[in-house]
């Protein structure tokens, strides 16, 4: 039942949500700079969920370890089938600091399998010989017109990193960013919505935006985004649930929502 009512909370919220953004669809967070900041626990993975990047059709998506002083010693693209990359200097000449993403026509290899979301691994390896390694969700941008042109790796004090993973829902409460985030993937990966809804990308829009303004509440960034506020706590909810509850699959769930869609 839980779940149900969950699921009833996304689907009014979605609906809702894109009546809005119909009105407002051209309306642009003109504060946000074309190369987004993220700490290295961030991007490692290692503080949350992966990092999702996107890449638009006819553009390119930049990911830069220079402020890092970290070179690029070796690149996995989980499917290759969609995207390819290349580096600002090859990659055997050890001095790689800049990685390159595009979206390609969707090609067929033998007994490769595909994903809608492919993960992206990047090996570097700093002055002193330390080694990190970095994973990123990776898709497609969609019909939308590219938000940002690349992600720049930069180092962030520790108090900086926690400021800006909570936002402020309320007087009495905040949610994580990284909660939202994790919802809007089991709320697609359950069917609650499409991938492609107009909602979707205003989320990831809200998240790429929060993770850059830590003075503004989940209330403002939502209303500057055209969104409303009680659907980014739903995925919090349903993003807090599943990280609480590792062990309760999608399949374990399915009957109830089965039931409820007939």
């Amino acid at each position: 039942m839980k779940n149900i009512s969950i699921k009833l909370g996304l689907t009014l919220c979605l609906v809702l949500g894109f009546s809005q953004i119909a009105q407002a669809q051209s309306t642009q967070n003109s504060n946000q700079p074309a190369i987004l900041t993220i700490s290295p626990q961030e991007s490692s993975g290692l503080s949350g969920a992966a990092r999702t990047v996107e890449v638009w059709s006819g553009r390119g998506t930049a990911i830069d370890f220079t402020r890092v002083n970290e070179r690029i010693i070796q690149v996995f693209l989980a499917d290759p089938s969609r995207f390819t990359y290349t580096t600002d200097t090859p990659l055997d000449k050890g001095n790689a600091t800049t990685l390159f993403l595009r979206q390609i026509t969707p090609l067929r290899f033998p007994n490769l399998t595909t994903a809608r979301v492919t993960n992206l691994f990047v090996k570097t390896q700093s002055p002193d010989g330390t080694m990190r390694l970095y994973t990123f969700n990776l898709q497609a941008g969609g019909s939308t017109r590219q938000r940002y042109n690349g992600l720049s790796v930069a180092t962030t004090s520790p108090t900086h990193y926690r400021r800006t993973s909570r936002l402020q829902a309320s007087s009495s409460r905040s949610v994580r960013i990284d909660d939202i985030e994790r919802g809007l993937q089991v709320a697609i990966a359950r069917r609650y919505t499409a991938a492609n809804d107009p909602v979707v990308f205003k989320v990831r829009d809200f998240l790429t935006t929060a993770r850059s303004n830590s003075r503004h509440s989940l209330t403002e960034l939502a209303q500057r985004l055209n969104l409303r506020p009680e659907l980014l706590t739903q995925l919090a909810t349903l993003g807090r649930e599943e990280s609480d509850s590792p062990t309760t699959s999608s399949e374990r769930n399915a009957p109830n929502l089965v039931r409820f869609n007939r």
